[in-house]
């Protein structure tokens, strides 16, 4: 036995080794093992094998390491005597060859336990094979082909007999990372539809899917959707399976009509699924996506203030473990790349790169309550990001006079937006609870990055059809917003416009009342009230038409719905005014014009304008904000095995605003009750208060009277 394997010995690792540790973390189901199986000319001695596997082993330690990331911030590669060899041995019959081989090509890596190397002595009614496995993460020093020959030069000169060892290669597999194949998982999950599935074999795809999206597996063909917590952004994402994976197409229409997985299989049309297995190279560096090219144009107009931290804050009802939440968070920004993104401007291009894993303890982005005594949220929220030079986030906990706890959790918006997260806190109860237990957390789903996809979008660009879907819809409208009252002119804005703010709380019984109605035409929470805001703007300024501005996620490719980053896309829609409109049926066509519109949402608000003829720096052409925060990720809890501990948002406060009139529709749910409100930020200097206020009367009155219908 070699000497330098006889303790533990941690050794720094390559760059390769790091990249491909990320990527098995990240995304275990691009990593393919090395694999080949032999078959022996003569039957070997077995002990014999066995020993030379174990010398070749020990001669090269490396085979046998682990890789562990230490509580510092390091990721090292460690050897030690103790670990177990990766050697078994196992006798079957010929007929279940073929599954036990793919369940050892195929098993969970895990680089703390698991070594690079693993070998499989195979003992059949007919044959004695070998099976060696060898992860990509020794790929640069270590190839199966001399690692065989290793072996049976080993045994060779150990064999009491002149009988030389000599193997047949029967099967080999050498796709690396970077030329994935799909698992036989996938292939089961990526079944094309064709022109020969039946209505009910339609329905059946569709009811799969609701069910693993939902989490709901007792759902039956005839179940709404809606019934079961589904809402929009989870629709996109059973459109978007159900092109990408069965090639079965729906419009977002024909979902809020028929949102039972029986009534969709009439409508939906069949072609060839679209499944494309990303090719991963490295990304150090990528140019930014178009939605973070457009903000961060805004953010530097803006002398790269503050005016684009995202402030979250939760208090927590008991007590935390601020080192394990650290550990946890810190699991968090080594899965996703995004939160330690860092931004260079070179020959003024800017380009986004990654901070290294080795390099994390370098930056500061963690506080304890001892560390910020003193420290308010307000500080902290006006924080100065130097986003060259320093993590994207800020995590620092804060304790009041009574010793209750409150998080400050600021992020810069280059890196994140509200459907991030959702990823980030259900990944930070997962990552929270392994800690408490002592482990590292095991992650179900990839963390696909939001750098793969600017690499993509410079390689395809915009999509024109996409383009002049907006243009078709916005040109010769009318922009801004013109109220009755004079101060409401949008000609003359102030640089620092005075802001102001109110909310509108809605009973148990409106909530009900509106989701109701809401159903009863084909419709959305979301849809209901946004045509409530219009229609009570129409009526204060008697406008004809009105171009409002909206959130879109920004995720029509399936692969990047669970991306951290900022993907959200702000888009314009057009709504002209007819006299003899009633409510419902400004709320159809409204409905259609955002469900139609949300395949077309990928194009950020600036290439919009600039087809529409405007120069870059004309403003929005909206002066109306309206979008909606549904099931707060920041209301939860963290499971601990002793109990679990409670937390709720802090609303942030509201001093700033890029838009006339903003509307934040706030659905949650708490203790199993919906909790229903619109908050309205405004400019106060163009939109005085007691017309605001005369404005969310109005929408009230208008929900209200749903009730009574």
């Amino acid at each position: 036995m070699s000497e330098q394997y006889c303790e533990a010995s941690p050794l720094a690792v390559s760059e390769h080794e790091e990249y491909i540790w990320m990527l098995q973390l990240q995304q275990p189901e691009q990593i393919v093992q090395h694999f080949e199986l032999y078959k022996f000319d003569a039957e070997p001695e077995l002990s014999l094998l066995k020993m030379s596997i174990r010398n070749v082993i020990e001669q090269h330690p490396d085979l046998n390491s682990r890789f562990i990331f230490s509580e510092d911030g390091n990721l090292n590669k460690t050897i030690d005597s103790s670990f177990d060899l990766g050697i078994q041995t196992l006798a079957t019959d010929t007929n279940q060859l073929e599954q036990r081989l793919s369940y050892f090509k195929n098993k969970p890596w895990n680089a703390e336990t698991d070594p690079p190397l693993n070998a499989l002595i195979i003992q059949t009614e007919q044959d004695i094979l070998l099976a060696l496995c060898l992860h990509p993460i020794l790929e640069e020093s270590y190839q199966l082909n001399n690692i065989i020959e290793e072996i049976k030069n080993n045994y060779n000169e150990n064999q009491i007999n002149s009988t030389q060892l000599q193997t047949i290669l029967l099967e080999t597999s050498e796709q690396t990372a970077s030329s994935p194949t799909l698992t036989s998982n996938d292939q089961n999950h990526d079944q094309k539809a064709s022109n020969t599935l039946s209505q009910n074999e339609i329905c059946q795809i569709i009811l799969t899917e609701f069910r693993n999206i939902l989490a709901e597996p007792e759902m039956t063909a005839e179940d709404d959707f809606f019934d079961f917590g589904g809402h929009s952004l989870l629709a996109t994402r059973v459109i978007g399976y159900l092109q990408n994976r069965h090639g079965i197409e729906l419009s977002f229409n024909d979902f809020f009509k028929s949102p039972t997985a029986s009534a969709l299989a009439q409508y939906a049309s069949l072609k060839n699924a679209t499944t494309q297995l990303n090719s991963h190279v490295k990304l150090e560096q990528a140019p930014l996506t178009f939605t973070q090219d457009f903000l961060w144009q805004a953010y530097s107009a803006f002398d790269f203030s503050p005016i684009y931290n995202l402030p979250f804050a939760i208090e927590f009802q008991d007590q935390i473990d601020e080192e394990i939440f650290f550990q946890a968070f810190h699991d968090l920004v080594v899965r996703h790349v995004g939160l330690r993104t860092l931004f260079k401007i070179e020959d003024e291009k800017v380009t986004q790169s990654i901070a290294p894993i080795a390099s994390l303890n370098q930056y500061k982005w963690f506080w304890s309550s001892n560390e910020s005594q003193g420290v308010t949220l307000a500080e902290e929220a006006a924080y100065k990001f130097d986003l060259s030079r320093e993590l994207p986030i800020r995590i620092r906990f804060l304790k009041n006079a009574n010793g209750q706890q409150t998080l400050s959790f600021l992020v810069h918006h280059m890196v994140i937006d509200e459907w991030s997260l959702n990823s980030i806190m259900s990944d930070l109860e997962t990552a929270y609870y392994a800690r408490s237990n002592q482990q590292t957390p095991q992650w179900d789903t990839p963390a696909n990055s939001i750098h793969e996809l600017a690499i993509s979008q410079q390689k395809n660009g915009l999509n024109p059809e996409h383009i002049q879907y907006w243009k078709n819809m916005l040109q010769g409208a009318t922009y801004g917003l013109e109220l009755k009252n004079p101060a409401t002119s949008t000609a003359q804005p102030m640089l620092e416009p005075k802001v102001e703010w109110l909310e509108l709380k809605f009973s148990p019984e409106t909530y009900q009342s509106i989701s109701a109605f809401s159903r009863l035409h084909h419709s959305s929470i979301f849809s209901v009230i946004y045509t409530a805001i219009i229609s009570s703007l129409q009526k204060t300024g008697d406008l004809k038409e009105i171009v409002i501005g909206t959130s879109a996620s920004g995720r029509t490719d399936p692969y990047f719905f669970d991306t951290v980053g900022y993907l959200t896309t702000m888009v314009a829609h057009r709504t002209q005014f007819s006299p003899e409109q009633n409510f419902a049926q400004l709320l159809e066509k409204t409905s259609q014009m955002l469900n139609e519109s949300m395949a077309y949402a990928d194009i950020p608000i600036n290439h919009i304008q600039k087809a529409l003829g405007l120069a870059d720096d004309a403003g929005l052409i909206f002066d109306v904000y309206i979008h909606i925060h549904s099931n707060n990720a920041l209301n939860g809890a963290f499971k601990t095995p002793q109990g679990d501990v409670q937390y709720r948002q802090i609303l942030p406060e509201r001093n700033e605003s890029m838009f006339g009139l903003h509307f934040e529709i706030m659905d949650n749910l708490i203790n199993d009750q919906h909790q229903l409100s619109l908050i309205v930020t405004y400019q106060a200097h163009r939109y005085p208060t007691a017309l605001v206020e005369q404005i969310g009367e109005m929408i009230q009155n208008i929900l209200n009277e749903l009730n009574r219908k």
